[in-house]
C-alpha cells in the first residue's frame, strides 16, 4: 500500500505523458506497482486500529521542521528530548525518514511550473579550446536557460562568467524566445546575488543584475539551499550540452562554437521532449510569454565618466582623444557604439560632442587628436588688455607640437610640461 502522496504523483506524471518505467525510476517505486496505481482512480484506504505512540504529540512539530530545514533525525531527537520527549530513538529516525520521503515526493509535483511561470538559468563550464581568431586558448562557459514549462532550450557560450555575458545572454534568449517568464530561477550565481543568506529577501543582490531585472520586470528567484529539485530542469540541461553538444566536437573559435550552438538549439527544440511528449518548439506557443517592450533590448553598454584634461583630451583605455577645447576641465560621458564596440560617442549633460575610433595599436600613451576641435585656441590672448603680448598667445601649433612631442615620448603624462597653458582661458 502507498501513501496518497504517491499516488497523487503517479497519476500526475502519467497523465503528462511518461511511462509506465520512467515514473518507476523517478519515484523509485516497483513498476508493477505503477502499473496498479496508475488504474486506479480513487485510493482505497484501509482501516487499523490506531495505537498511541509517545511521538504523536510531537510529530506536529517534527513536520514543521522538516518543512523549512534539511534536519537529521539525530538532531531532531536532541530538540524533542529538551521538550519532554522520553522515548526511543529509532521511533524519531523512523517517522523522520518517511516524511522525508514524502516532501521529496511533494516537491517533484510543486516544481512543474505552469506555462509562462517561470525558467531557470544557470552556467556550466565545458572546457578550454585554441581560438584561431584570437590566437590564444579560452575556456568554454555556457551561459544555459530553459524555460519550465515547454523545455525550450537555449546555450550560448562566453570566454568569461561576467555580469557583461551573464546579463547577454539573457538578452539573446529572451530575443530567441520572443519574450520571457514571469520568474527566472538561479542558483547562488555571484552575478545574481553578492550575499547570500538563508532567507531569499534578507541576501544582498547585484544591483546591475537587479536594474537588469527591473528593466524587463521579471521576478529573481533564488534556489533554496539543500534543494535540488527546484533547478532540476536546468542541472539536466547543463549535462545535456556537455555531452550532445560539445563532447566530441572540436571548435576552431569562440564565433564558430555559437554558430553552431544556434543549429542546436533550433534542433533539440524540434525534438520530442522524453517527459513532456511534444517538441518544445510546439509548446512553446502556450507559453504566452511576457514580449518585449518596444523590441528593445537592455542597453549593455557600459557608460565611463572622464575629466577632460587642460589640453583638450581624456584618457581612454591607455591613450588619449581629443574634444573641443571649450570643454576642458569638463567632465564627460563615453560609451561604445552599439553596433561597432571600436568606436566610442563622447557626450557633454547628453550633447554629442566628439566621435573616435579606438587605437588598436599596442603602444599605448598616444595622443588621437581631431584638428578642428582645437580651432579657436590661436585667438585666445590673457585677460582683456588692450596691449596684448603676442608672446603669450596660445598657440594652435604649440599644442598639436607638445601633443606630437608626448606620442614620440616615454614620459609618463603626470610629468609632461604643461607650462605652455599657463593663465589660458579654457
Amino acid at each position: 500500500m502507498i501513501k496518497q502522496e504517491a499516488w497523487v504523483m503517479i497519476r500526475a506524471l502519467w497523465n503528462q505523458g511518461l511511462s509506465k518505467t520512467e515514473i518507476s525510476r523517478r519515484l523509485n517505486i516497483d513498476r508493477k506497482t505503477v502499473a496498479k496505481y496508475i488504474k486506479c482512480k480513487k485510493l482505497h484506504s484501509y482501516k487499523r486500529i490506531q495505537q498511541m505512540s509517545k511521538l504523536d504529540p510531537y510529530k506536529e512539530y517534527i513536520d514543521n521542521r522538516l518543512e523549512n530545514y534539511n534536519l537529521t533525525s539525530e538532531k531532531l531527537y536532541e530538540e524533542l528530548q529538551k521538550q519532554g520527549y522520553n522515548g526511543k530513538y529509532g521511533i524519531v529516525n523512523l517517522y523522520v525518514r518517511g516524511k522525508k520521503k514524502d516532501l521529496k515526493v511533494l516537491a517533484v509535483l510543486r516544481f512543474e511550473t505552469l506555462p509562462g511561470e517561470q525558467s531557470q538559468v544557470d552556467w556550466g563550464l565545458c572546457g578550454e579550446i585554441y581560438d584561431v581568431e584570437k590566437r590564444r586558448w579560452i575556456k568554454l562557459n555556457c551561459f544555459t536557460m530553459i524555460l519550465g514549462y515547454s523545455r525550450a532550450r537555449f546555450v550560448r557560450f562566453y570566454e568569461k562568467q561576467d555580469i557583461v555575458s551573464f546579463l547577454d545572454g539573457h538578452n539573446k534568449a529572451f530575443e530567441y524566445y520572443g519574450g520571457h517568464t514571469k520568474e527566472i530561477l538561479y542558483d547562488n550565481l555571484k552575478s545574481v546575488v553578492i550575499k547570500r543568506r538563508l532567507k531569499a529577501k534578507d541576501s544582498e543582490f547585484n544591483k546591475y543584475f537587479m536594474d537588469f531585472a527591473g528593466y524587463y520586470g521579471f521576478k529573481p528567484i533564488l534556489a533554496r539551499p539543500y534543494k535540488p529539485n527546484t533547478k532540476g530542469k536546468i542541472e539536466n540541461s547543463v549535462k545535456y550540452v556537455k555531452q550532445n553538444f560539445v563532447a566530441g566536437e572540436e571548435f576552431k573559435s569562440l564565433n564558430e562554437i555559437n554558430e553552431r550552438a544556434m543549429e542546436w538549439n533550433n534542433k533539440v527544440n524540434n525534438k520530442r521532449h522524453s517527459t513532456t511528449k511534444d517538441k518544445p518548439f510546439n509548446r512553446i506557443k502556450k507559453e504566452s510569454l511576457i514580449p518585449i517592450e518596444n523590441d528593445k533590448l537592455y542597453d549593455l553598454r557600459m557608460t565611463y565618466y572622464r575629466k577632460v584634461q587642460i589640453d583638450c583630451h581624456f584618457s581612454f583605455r591607455g591613450n588619449f582623444y581629443s574634444v573641443p577645447y571649450k570643454y576642458a576641465g569638463k567632465e564627460i560621458t563615453i560609451r561604445e557604439n552599439k553596433y561597432d564596440k571600436d568606436t566610442i560617442t563622447v557626450r557633454y549633460r547628453g550633447t554629442k560632442i566628439a566621435e573616435h575610433s579606438l587605437s588598436g595599436e599596442s603602444v599605448k600613451g598616444k595622443y588621437i587628436t581631431i584638428p578642428e576641435h582645437l580651432e579657436g585656441l590661436k585667438e585666445l590672448r590673457y585677460g582683456n588688455s588692450t596691449h596684448r603680448n603676442k608672446s603669450k598667445k596660445v598657440k594652435e601649433t604649440d599644442i598639436l607640437q607638445l601633443i606630437k612631442s608626448n606620442n614620440n615620448s616615454d614620459e609618463a603624462v603626470e610629468t609632461r610640461d604643461l607650462k605652455i597653458y599657463e593663465g589660458a582661458n579654457l
